[in-house]
């Protein structure tokens, strides 16, 4: 019984985690006019190519992290700490604009090696 609890109370905590981790990243868009206005733009399908040095740095690291954020998800997945359900919850439609694609494409060498292939179909799953 203990031991359902701790998993439970464990799972819980993981999870209010994620939405915090979330939260941060909408509120760091939302609080910052240059960095919303850089997302308008990643929504509306530019390219890497389209944004000055200082303008792609900024969204390439906010790219990164949430990268990592979903990352984070599988990895927790593979523990049996959450279920697949955590996925419905990450924003794919940022991951899947040209900008995303390709900071995906230019750094996936840097993730966990079973995280690949798992975020390249859920990229591809509409």
């Amino acid at each position: 019984m203990e031991i359902r609890q701790n998993t439970t109370a464990v799972r819980g905590a993981t999870n209010q985690a994620i939405s915090d981790q979330a939260t941060e990243l909408y509120l760091a868009i939302a609080t910052n006019r240059n960095l919303a206005s850089l997302t308008v733009k990643l929504y509306n399908g530019a390219f890497r190519k389209d944004f000055d040095p200082i303008d792609d740095m900024q969204l390439f690291l906010t790219v990164m992290t949430g990268l990592r954020r979903v990352e984070n998800i599988f990895l927790q997945l593979e523990d049996n700490i959450l279920d697949e359900r955590a996925f419905d919850r990450i924003g794919l439609s940022f991951y899947r604009s040209n900008y995303g694609r390709e900071i995906w494409d230019s750094n996936k060498q840097f993730f966990d090696r079973k995280f690949v292939p798992f975020f390249e179909k859920l990229l591809d799953k509409e």
